[in-house]
């Protein structure tokens, strides 16, 4: 798991939307995926964007990407695992039920593709939504269509629509998705509720779905969420 350039780009352009966040845990400890040459097109990028950033500011001797978010105004970045190895603070297996002590307690819960790689994806999800204070926001960036064998899941528009926004009640801030080659055109993703066969759109080659979602100050009631291809009018 690893914040490269698309995860990045993704995080810069949604900063905003947790400038008040005081408290935020990710889905295991992410680090910093980017080759020399990827790394100085990102520089660039971000510059062209408006955010002037060195080497220096974002890269740590562990290789890890804690410098990063916080050059990019995010709070400390807790992490959940499912073990101590690689230094998180939480430990949890993501197919088991979230411990009570620990639902309510962030401003901010962030999927590095993890979730994708966890055969109980549905406990993994509900645990991401009880990990979060109302008002909230979940953030997402998980393979889907082209990118055969990578985890247990593709991720298709059904999950940040039908479960988050339909079934949860969250504001999208930001459904996209991104083709891994072509990392600066960032394509949106309409609610494919009412479409015919829920929108589906054919992909070539591995891409990323990306997404962003606030909570509401009070759930609304809860109903397990029916794929878009079988909602009735």
């Amino acid at each position: 798991m690893g914040i490269s350039m698309i995860p990045g780009l993704f995080l810069a352009r949604n900063a905003a939307h947790v400038a008040a966040a005081e408290r935020a845990i990710i889905l295991g400890r992410q680090k910093l995926h980017l080759s020399e040459r990827r790394m100085q097109r990102f520089l660039k990028v971000m510059g062209r964007r408006g955010i002037p950033l060195t080497e220096e500011e974002i890269t740590q001797e562990d290789g890890f990407s804690e410098k990063l978010f916080t050059r990019l105004g995010y709070p400390r970045m807790e992490a959940m695992d499912f073990t101590a190895k690689e230094g998180a603070e939480h430990i949890h297996d993501l197919n088991k039920p979230l411990p009570k002590p620990l639902h309510g307690q962030f401003d901010l819960v962030i999927d590095g593709g993890t979730t994708e790689h966890i055969f109980q994806i549905g406990t993994a999800l509900d645990t991401c939504h009880k990990l979060l204070k109302p008002g909230g926001v979940v953030m997402s960036f998980v393979s889907c269509d082209g990118w055969f064998g990578h985890g247990f899941f593709q991720t298709g528009p059904d999950v940040p629509w039908r479960y988050w926004h339909h079934a949860r009640g969250y504001e999208m801030l930001e459904v996209s998705i991104v083709n891994r080659k072509i990392p600066d055109v960032v394509t949106a993703i309409t609610d494919p509720t009412g479409k015919p066969r829920g929108g589906e759109l054919a992909l070539s080659g591995p891409h990323l779905m990306l997404y962003a979602a606030r909570r509401p100050l009070v759930d609304p009631p809860y109903r397990l969420p029916i794929q878009s291809h079988y909602v009735e009018d």
